[in-house]
């Protein structure tokens, strides 16, 4: 499997508008966009404690929509 396994910083970097990340993620093909369900729960634990939980809920459904989630458990066996 190749491609490019996102950590929490970069996510929401990206969500935030940061580093001209849109750019560099438009040169790469959904396909290869990974997240661990550890940045996946880091990244709902920061929704429900923000200032705005429901309109960060859907905003982190739109940034998910092209992020594929890798589960942790089969790779600790």
């Amino acid at each position: 499997m190749n491609g490019y396994l996102l950590d929490t910083n970069i996510c929401i970097y990206y969500i935030k508008g940061k580093y001209n990340l849109d750019k560099k993620f438009d040169t790469v093909d959904d396909n290869f966009l990974f997240i661990s369900e550890i940045t996946l729960a880091e990244l709902k634990f920061g929704v429900e404690n923000s200032a705005f939980p429901n309109k960060n809920r859907t905003v982190l459904q739109d940034f998910l929509s092209g992020i594929q989630i890798l589960p942790i458990f089969n790779a600790l066996d």
